[in-house]
Formats: structure tokens, sequence, C-alpha cells
């Protein structure tokens, strides 16, 4: 069917910024322009679609995103702030989720950030004993690198008083030094059994085991969240043979929603080299080119390699995943073979390999085409961004992290710091590209969010870190948009309003542009009224 959108403010994200009209013939823009011109274009037989004053933009691209496990975390618990602000309220909210669950059924929650606690400290085994001692209990850190056991769990997963750290991960311990319930990083895959997903010291284990029909269960779940925010295109940037199988059935079956770059974990970098996968494997809906790596751990948690260490923790620096030369190796071996590569830093000391190990690939076997990420970039220096805009690194950072938890920031590592959380002002000073993104479920997916708060910089208690580090509002969305598109290999298709692309768009119950810098906080309350892919409206308010 021919449709011509019109009637609203319509935003391209591209040269010409905004029109008046844009037909749309079967899944694909076919002009755009003058309503008059669009007409002409459509000849005949075609449905005005009005945007009764309403913003029509690009779908949004999130480019960093687990949906199975946004899913799995909106089934458990809630124990995220302001809701779950003590260890007491954390017993409590897990007690009344207990109630809705059959007998027996493990209790899970997931989003308890310790810094927000009044006890400004992790939970142990005997909080969670007080939820119960005859059926497991798991909650999982905001940050996905973390997990805690009731003692019961603990012992039943083969954790003793005796049990080492493992590589990339540690267990939190008492102060005779026995685990005491909190698993850090690899640590989480005595979640997982034998049979489960074991990424060792590739990256914290976030794929907890389950049916078949449940995995289907999460990502449906997980999906909706996504498309009722107006993002079409997203990255899954911790694939497994869970999650792959599951987006293949989905898509055979047809309920996938949205169209999915998956980014295999590099535990799986040999498999994928023998298998003769490169830069670009699939359609317009499924495809694989790029390998997760990790390097450090969470900022959140207090364990990502932070080089002026922590004031609220006993480590000093947190801890990397792999030595400084083998995640070089790796790193290296991934853009030879052709594979485009994403790697988690949160810390100054983890991005430094990184870095050295793009310009030596780089300048030992050039491939312009290389999309190279560094996930989250949190707490780089001023001299690492300039290497990045150098070599072309994209950093894909989450300002919505910045509202949440940059309070949690500050107490982690301090203001001179934190105020250069998520460095947007350097990366446009130095010519990396500016991509915004939500990790969800670490904050749930939601554009405008995250847009308001990189042009504020605010913080939920009200507080502004590096007000400096602000960029302008219509780089902020194209940075959820076009930018995104590029940084998943997605711009040909995505991210923008021309002709030739995919008909992926978002409809705004407002224009954002509209709004004067003192209105930005209203940036938060703009909705989404629909959202349209490959031509249809899959969801309207």
């Amino acid at each position: 069917m021919k449709k011509i959108f019109t009637g609203g403010t319509i935003l391209t994200m591209a040269e010409d910024h905004d029109v008046e009209a844009v037909f749309v013939d079967g899944n694909k823009i076919a002009a755009k322009g003058t309503l008059e011109a669009c007409k002409q274009a459509a000849e005949k037989d075609y449905e005005i679609i009005d945007l009764k004053g309403k913003c029509l933009t690009p779908g949004f691209v999130d480019p960093h995103t687990h949906p199975m496990m946004l899913g799995m975390c909106k089934i458990w618990a809630d124990l995220s702030y302001p809701k779950v602000a003590s260890i007491d309220d954390l017993v409590n909210a897990l007690k009344e989720h207990a109630k809705t669950l059959p007998p027996g059924e493990p209790i899970r929650g997931y989003g308890f950030d310790q810094r927000m606690f009044k006890e400004m400290r992790h939970p142990t085994c005997e909080d969670l004993d007080r939820v119960s001692k005859d059926v497991y209990v798991q909650i999982m850190h905001t940050s996905g690198h973390c997990n805690v056991c009731n003692t019961k769990l603990l012992r039943d997963i083969g954790i003793k008083d005796d049990t080492p750290d493992p590589e990339g991960g540690s267990f939190g311990r008492d102060s005779q030094g026995r685990p005491n319930g909190p698993l850090f990083d690899s640590a989480n895959d005595f979640l997982s059994g034998m049979d489960g997903v074991r990424p060792g010291n590739h990256g914290p284990n976030i794929h907890m085991p389950d049916t078949k029909e449940n995995l289907m269960r999460r990502f449906e779940v997980g999906q909706g969240y996504f498309v009722r925010a107006g993002i079409t295109t997203v990255d899954e940037v911790q694939l497994t043979k869970q999650e792959l199988n599951t987006y293949l059935e989905a898509r055979d079956q047809g309920k996938l929603k949205m169209r999915m770059e998956m980014s295999f974990l590099s535990n799986y970098l040999d498999d994928v080299i023998k298998l003769g996968f490169n830069s670009d494997f699939g359609d317009d809906w499924l495809t694989i080119g790029s390998i997760k790596f990790y390097s450090d751990a969470s900022l959140l948690a207090g364990t990502a390699n932070v080089s002026t260490g922590y004031m609220d923790s006993d480590r000093h620096h947190g801890y990397n995943y792999h030595t400084a030369e083998e995640l070089k190796e790796l790193l290296i071996k991934a853009h030879k073979n052709r594979l485009h590569t994403i790697t988690h830093a949160q810390g100054d000391l983890a991005m430094e390999p990184i870095i050295e190990a793009i310009e030596t690939a780089q300048r030992e076997d050039p491939w312009p085409e290389a999309i190279h990420r560094i996930e989250h970039c949190g707490l780089p220096t001023e001299e690492q961004v300039k290497r990045m805009g150098e070599v072309g690194i994209y950093p894909v950072p989450q300002p919505e992290m910045n509202y949440l938890y940059g309070d949690g920031v500050v107490e982690g590592v301090g203001m001179e710091k934190a105020k250069d959380y998520s460095p947007m002002g350097w990366f446009k000073k130095y010519g990396a590209p500016l991509v915004l993104s939500s990790d969800a479920p670490v904050t749930t997916p939601n554009p405008m969010e995250a847009i308001h708060a990189c042009v504020t910089r605010k913080t939920i208690l009200g507080n502004v870190l590096g007000a400096e580090q602000a960029i302008t509002l219509e780089d902020a969305l194209k940075a959820y948009t076009i930018n995104a598109a590029k940084a998943v290999r997605r711009s040909h298709i995505a991210g923008s309003i021309e002709v030739g692309k995919m008909a992926d768009f978002a409809v705004l119950d407002r224009c954002p542009l509209d709004l004067a810098p003192e209105e930005y906080d209203e940036l938060r309350n703009i909705t989404v009224a629909e959202t349209w892919l490959d031509g249809e409206k899959i969801y309207e308010k």
C-alpha cells in the first residue's frame, strides 16, 4: 500500500533537515519533499497518513542492547532505586515478589545499586537468607556484572569457603575471607551449570539458563520495550548460542519486530573465523559481522579499571578480563579477519590496550571500512579521546547512566573524575562519532531520556556532571539515529529519512527542536505515539 506521511514536523536527520511530506511505497521510502511532489511520485491509489501536528523521525537505532536480558529482568522483581533504597527495602521487595510465584520456584530480582543503599554496601547471602533459606534467592546488580545468592544457592552451585577467585572475576568475601554471596563477573559462570553458557574470562554471564518457551518469553517481553520506545534497529551486543537460537526462531515464527545486528561474544572468535563469517552476513533483519570483547568490568559495581581508584571500595583499580597483550592479540586477530569489534571498557586503564590494538591493526593491515567501537567509554582521559578520533574509533556511551547512576559515580571516583563521565563534549571536540545507546536493561530503552541527559548532564538527584561535556540537541538526535546506524553498519537502510531506505519511523507527540534550552527538562516528557517498521504501524500508544 502506498502511503504519504504529512501534517506534522518531519525530521529527516539528513541534509534537508525537515520536509513537508514523505512517500512510502511498500516498505521503502520512495520520495520526500513537498506534499505536491510526493503526490506526483505516488500517482494514485495512495493513503494520506495525517500526523496531526506530531513529529515524524527515523526509527531510533540502539547500538548497545541486551534484548533477552531486558525481558528476563523485567520478569524478575524490580530492585531499582528509589523503590529499593536499603537492604530492608530489598528484602521486602523480594518477599512480595515471592508471593506471585509458584511454591518452590527460585526468587529472583534485578536492578539493585549498592551505592544508592543507605548501607552503601553489596547485599550478602545472610541478607538474602531473610527472604528464604529453603528456596533459591538470586539478585542481579543493575550493571549485570554481579549476582548475589542466598546460602542455599551459593552452596548448591559448588562455592565453598576455600573456593578461589576465577580468572576475570571474584567473590565477595567476609572478614575471614570466605565467599559471602556476591559473584562478580566471570564468577557468575557458577550459576549457569555445566550445560549452560559459560563465557569464562570473556565477559559477565548474563545468560541464565531456562526452558525454550521461557527464553522466547524473555525475548518478546524485552522486544516490547524497544517497540514502544520507537526503536526499530538494535545491536544485541552479547550473542551466544542461547540468544542466536531464540532470534532465529522469532524470525521464523514472525515474532521479530525490529532489525538486529548480532555481536558474538569473543569466546566464539575462533569458531566465527573458522565458519567464514566476515564483516556482513545476513539480511535486512538479522546480521552478524562483529565480535564483542571485554576489557574491564563494571564502573557501577566498582570493578572497572580506573587509574584514580575508588573512594568507596577496598579495590583500588578494579581488574581486566584479559592481560593487555592478550586483548591486543584478540582485537588485531578479529580486525585481520575482517570482523568489526566492539569492546567494553569503562576505566581509562582498560581503554589503553584497545586504542593501542586498533592503532596497530590499522597500521599493519589498513581497513578503512572497519567499525571498531569502545562500549560505554565512561572515563577515558582527554588524550585517549583525541587518539580515538584520530584512528576512527566509535565511542558508544549511555548518557542515561549519567542521569540514573551519576551520583553513585561521584561517590565512587570523586567529582573531579566523575564530571567527565561519558564525555560527549570531548568526543565532539576530537572528531569521534557521537553515538547514543541504552545498554538495556541497565537503563530502560527511552531515547528522549538519554537525549535529555546528554544535553543537560543532570543526574537523578538534580546535580550537573560536567556541563562542558554537553552537546547540542540536534547532535544528540542524530546520535540516536543516523550516527547510531553507522555504528551498526546499517546507515544504508536506517537512521535517516532518505529515498531508498526502509520505512522505519518513530512518531513523537511533539517536536523536540521546538524546545528552547531552558525548556530541555521537557525532553523527558516527550513520548512515542507510534512506531512504524517496514512501512507498517506496529505500535500506537
